[in-house]
């Protein structure tokens, strides 16, 4: 008996010192939520080296819509979320569901300071900032075929106004220049809501653009009413669209790459975002087959309209705030920049863009910079304003507008001033 617990004892010792010394030394978890993306498992692998350097664990769990996901579920086992626009942040901090971001140190300065004014001001409210960006994605572009390109000499992308004319002269001669398929079912109508933010931008400049994100000028006001008209003028030009305006609103976008790319079509130009580059087949060579170039200024030079995802804190605790200082910061999407198919644009000012390892990439990520160095990148309007406008009587404005032609724009500008 005296034998037994000789040996006995010692081991219970031992084998509870080790259950608890494993329990007490697991190291914390993490949960981030955020919607199913392009290119997620880069994210993951991104948030594996913060996991690394911070001695933790961090999980990414996708789910359908993480701003209702939020206002839905109150018991969370989350701390982080990523909110692809930031209506959504500005909703949840409204809700109380956020918390502010002012205190956060990125390598050693306030968020703030990472990032342009416009950025900061359309996820704060009363002075507190409730995000930071990760990625930034331009819509400013026009891609075009360069082997069709090359036959015409004469194009001028001096300004919009010098392309439009040279185009127009194309349309002349018998051949239709523009690519311009847009129909999205129920969301027909969003890629035309891109071209006027593009033209109120460039053409009014910031504050014109911001007030019209804020609906505090009406859509018949004279500077939205004559930027629909240069839309107008591109649109219903004779043989400017390839198919004609109608296919506009008929023919599915996700095909527009292969419609472009195609060399039984005519049509060498599309004035699209950066989500074109998600269709264009794999037998499709950037630099070879097909090329993009900033949209032309009007008036201002290096205005950019685009779209990003946010970063924002639901559970406050020093672990959750040190991995989203990692995510914002300027070393995060290093490695995910260094694969050849990477479309990672980092919204950090800091970033290094010689680490980009996608000459696409590169060229998306320059146009984005020189507008966030200006303070001229612009997030997509339609997803700053009031949801029922910007997400739904938008769109249905520029369908009514095509169907209807030129002659009803007066008409439809004031049915949509009396819903604003």
């Amino acid at each position: 008996m005296n034998s037994y617990k000789k040996y006995f004892f010692p081991v219970i010792f031992f084998t509870v010192t080790i259950l608890f010394s494993t329990i007490g030394f697991n190291p914390a978890e993490v949960v981030i939520i955020g919607p199913e993306f392009h290119e997620q498992e880069y994210f993951i692998e991104e948030l594996d080296i913060i996991s690394e350097n911070l001695d933790i664990k961090i999980q990414y769990k996708a789910v359908n819509d993480p701003e209702n996901y939020i206002i839905e579920n109150k018991e969370l086992d989350a701390s982080i979320a990523l909110i692809p626009n930031p209506q959504g942040v500005t909703n949840l901090a409204e809700r109380g569901h956020l918390y502010n971001l002012n205190a956060l140190m990125v390598e050693g300065s306030l968020i703030n300071n990472i990032y342009p004014e416009h950025l900061i001001d359309i996820v704060s409210l009363n002075n507190d900032i409730y995000a930071g960006w990760t990625r930034l994605f331009p819509n400013s572009l026009i891609w075009y075929d360069i082997s069709k390109f090359k036959e015409y000499d004469d194009l001028n992308f001096q300004d919009f106004d010098s392309l439009i004319a040279s185009t127009k002269k194309i349309a002349d001669t018998g051949v239709t220049p523009w690519c311009a398929n847009s129909e999205s079912s129920a969301s027909t109508g969003w890629i035309q809501t891109n071209w006027l933010e593009d033209i109120i931008l460039s053409k009014n400049g910031p504050e014109v653009y911001d007030r019209w994100s804020q609906l505090s000028i009406q859509a018949s006001n004279i500077k939205i009413f004559s930027s629909i008209k240069i839309i107008d003028d591109f649109i219903f030009y004779p043989n400017h669209i390839h198919n004609g305006p109608g296919s506009i609103i008929s023919k599915e976008f996700r095909n527009l790459p292969k419609v472009l790319l195609d060399e039984r079509n005519p049509c060498f130009l599309s004035w699209s975002g950066h989500y074109f580059r998600y269709y264009i087949p794999d037998e499709y060579a950037y630099g070879e087959d097909y090329g993009v170039i900033k949209l032309p200024k009007i008036t201002l030079d290096n205005t950019v309209v685009g779209i990003g995802d946010a970063v924002v804190l639901i559970e406050d605790n020093q672990i959750a705030r040190n991995v989203i200082s990692e995510i914002l910061s300027s070393s995060f999407g290093e490695k995910w920049s260094s694969y050849p198919d990477t479309e990672f644009i980092s919204a950090n000012k800091y970033f290094n863009r010689e680490i980009i390892n996608n000459e696409l990439t590169q060229y998306e990520f320059d146009v984005v910079h020189a507008s966030l160095q200006q303070d001229l990148f612009r997030y997509d309007a339609s997803e700053v304003m009031a949801r029922p406008i910007g997400s739904n009587l938008l769109w249905k404005f520029f369908v009514n507008f095509i169907r209807e032609g030129s002659e009803s724009i007066v008409k439809l500008l004031n049915e949509l001033d009396r819903e604003i």
